[in-house]
């Protein structure tokens, strides 16, 4: 996958303007016309998109056999207390059905307070779902070094774990990274670009607001403005687009297996083996941030008091809503 998986969530209704049905099916026909297999990233909670992919897949026959979909199961912050088997195969199987596929290839499972017991359990219900074979992998998704520790020693087979990971936001080398390169989990990493503002390329969309929040925790638009000037050096010596040395800082990062750059409407997107960064690109780029977000992966945006976590929407698992979530999950 050249360590880049293409992110779907702004194919979800609400999340932006821009993207109907067949701007989504042009870009995914150009992303699959790439070398190589196309890894696409959703989730049961990014409205419309599971079934969006799967009617895609459906049309484009021989095209779904280089295709990988990866998706997530989020289930809703009140459901939590009294989760249960019944409502952990319900939402599984539905992704199942809507996107059309012989087994869900990576199911990763988020949890969104890890006060209220019940995700060790809900984990094994997935891996019952795995020796049934409608799920070939189980990851997580922003998941600490402590929480996926707990799966791992409780004998869920986790494969990976999906977090948020830049320049702006290195907190998974806060310790997850030497965990998963204990245990043999692969990281994939979201927010890479920062939804743009690391590539001057952001535009008006509901992640935004939660990237300038990042940004706001490591010291401002001065340092979003060092972070540029640094990327755009160090691309423009190697042919490269600011985009893909950023996503060239993140594949260099320990434990790292992908990056999840959202699919393009206008290009394929980034590649993300053209930039080779040295020890010295590495130095300067993080002398740029001097500043990391503070805490434990995840651990600003589970505190419900702070503006991370209130920009969150809880509950879309209930179905179809109007607005969908972005990569808060």
């Amino acid at each position: 996958m050249s360590g880049v998986i293409r992110g779907c969530w702004q194919l979800s209704r609400g999340h932006g303007p821009g993207w109907d049905r067949a701007t989504a099916f042009a870009a995914l026909d150009r992303a699959a016309g790439a070398p190589g297999p196309l890894v696409l990233d959703c989730a049961d909670i990014y409205t419309g998109v599971e079934r969006l992919v799967g009617d895609w897949l459906a049309a484009r026959d021989a095209t779904a056999r280089d295709v990988v979909v990866h998706t997530k199961f989020v289930p809703d912050l009140a459901v939590l207390p009294g989760i249960d088997r019944g409502y952990t195969r319900r939402i599984v199987l539905r992704s199942w059905e809507r996107l059309g596929v012989e087994a869900l290839e990576l199911v990763q499972f988020h949890w969104w307070d890890f006060s209220i017991s019940g995700w060790v359990r809900t984990a094994e219900w997935l891996a019952e779902l795995r020796e049934e074979g409608v799920i070939r992998n189980i990851g997580v998704t922003n998941f600490d070094r402590q929480a996926l520790g707990t799966l791992l020693d409780a004998g869920i087979p986790v494969v990976s774990n999906q977090v948020q990971f830049s320049l702006l936001d290195r907190r998974p080398r806060m310790g997850l990274t030497d965990l998963c390169r204990e245990r043999g989990v692969t990281l994939l990493c979201y927010g890479t670009l920062a939804g743009g503002l690391l590539t001057e390329g952001a535009g008006d969309s509901r992640s935004m607001t939660k990237y300038r929040l990042i940004v706001d925790e490591v010291g401002g638009s001065g340092v979003l403005e060092r972070c540029r000037a640094v990327l755009s050096d160090i691309a423009g010596r190697q042919g490269a687009s600011t985009a893909e040395a950023a996503v060239a800082y993140v594949l260099a990062q320990p434990a790292v297996g992908a990056a999840i750059v959202g699919l393009s409407r206008r290009a394929l997107g980034v590649d993300g083996q053209r930039v080779r960064l040295g020890r010295s690109d590495i130095e300067r780029l993080e002398a740029a941030v001097p500043n990391t977000v503070p805490g434990a992966v995840y651990e600003v945006e589970r505190d419900r008091r702070r503006p991370h976590a209130r920009i969150m929407r809880y509950d879309l698992n209930r179905g179809d809503l109007p607005e969908s979530g972005h990569h808060d999950a």
